[in-house]
């Protein structure tokens, strides 16, 4: 008797345990199942706090097993309702834990933006201008996101510039951006004083490409890095609609280059920039939907390239040399009136990178090394 009751109680408990666990394990599965729900309810509440601008989300996915979430179908737009386009969408933000920075004994965020739009859009009043969201947009993805980026990368991205209000309108782009920063919270535990890389790729207006690679230090006050951009070929022809909106002119053929490079410490900064436009030529003729002082207008400015063209290159060029602080920016106008000369009438700049800015320069002093 003593074992059948044992044998029973042992059956009995084991049943409790069996239904215990069973309910967990539904409780758990209900939890899963409805989690999405959950967080999709939590990030559309947070995007809505961003202020002048409603956020929307269209669906949430979860990852557990890599400690991950998607927000699907983002869009940010203008609560007033009178710029047609939203300030940003993505298809894709993809949120998770960077499990390699673990092994370095850092708990950070790596973030996948696929397929982000950003659209800058100028406007006759304020409320048909898009320039930019608040900084309160910081805490909200601090909110979303609990744990330090330490990992950030772009794929097929896009930024627009757009006037709907301009004769004619206006809508200039940098596409199939990649990007691609690293090491921010410096989980590596470097020890440069640059320790964070970000490098980018872009078609740039349709035509050209644009090469960009920074070295910078995350955690300083003021901004400290090196800048290095290369922006080539790109067919003045695919910015007409620019060029006749805000200056009245149109070119008939013409390729722009940009090179440029800065080196900043702790909000001190050097550098140049060199514009370079090859081949070019400016539409002079009176057209229907021109006045006759565009025309001269026209005229003038085909005149003073046509003086200023390097007649061995075919290039309007100069270096504009630049210093200061981030608080007061000096741009020398002399030096890059004398390049300009120098370009047009003593011997052409080289389209390239000049490779001779360096923090170096100026960090270990209070203030700036004039070149």
């Amino acid at each position: 008797m003593k074992d059948q009751a044992s044998a029973s109680k042992k059956k009995k408990k084991k049943k409790t345990v069996l239904i215990i666990l069973g309910t967990i394990f539904i409780i758990l599965l209900a939890f899963r199942l409805y989690l999405p729900t959950i967080v999709l309810k939590y990030v559309n509440k947070k995007l809505n706090n961003i202020p002048d601008y409603v956020g929307h989300v269209d669906d949430i996915t979860i990852s557990l097993w890599r400690g991950a979430y998607q927000i699907q179908g983002i869009k940010l737009n203008k609560l007033s309702g009178k710029v047609p386009v939203p300030f940003f969408s993505a298809k894709t933000i993809d949120l998770s834990v960077e499990w390699r920075a673990l092994f370095h004994g850092s708990i950070v965020a790596k973030i996948l933006f696929a397929v982000p739009v950003i659209n800058f859009v100028s406007g006759p009043t304020e409320a048909t201008s898009q320039t930019g969201i608040d900084t309160t947009w910081r805490q909200t993805l601090r909110e979303l996101v609990p744990i330090k980026i330490n990992r950030l990368e772009i794929r097929n991205g896009e930024i627009h510039f757009r006037d709907f209000y301009s004769t004619p309108k206006v809508d200039i782009f940098l596409s199939n951006i990649k990007g691609l920063a690293t090491n921010l919270t410096n989980s590596d535990k470097n020890k440069e004083i640059l320790p964070a890389k970000v490098e980018a790729e872009a078609t740039c207006f349709q035509t050209g490409s644009l090469h960009l690679e920074m070295a910078v230090n995350p955690f300083s006050k003021q901004p400290t890095f090196e800048l290095k951009e290369a922006l080539n070929n790109v067919e003045l022809t695919s910015l007409n609609d620019f060029l006749n909106a805000y200056s009245g002119l149109e070119v008939k053929s013409g390729k722009f280059r940009l090179y440029t490079e800065v080196a900043s410490y702790n909000g001190d900064f050097i550098g140049y920039t060199k514009p370079f436009f090859v081949d070019l030529k400016v539409n002079k003729s009176l057209e229907e939907n021109k006045t006759l002082f565009r025309e001269i207008w026209a005229n003038i400015v085909s005149f003073m390239g046509w003086v200023l063209t390097n007649p061995k290159e075919d290039q309007v060029a100069t270096k504009i040399p630049i210093h200061g602080h981030f608080s007061k920016v000096t741009v020398d106008i002399w030096p890059a009136i004398g390049n300009l000369l120098k370009n047009a009438f003593i011997e052409a700049l080289l389209p390239s990178l000049d490779n001779d800015v360096n923090i170096s320069d100026i960090k270990h002093q209070g203030t700036l090394k004039r070149h």
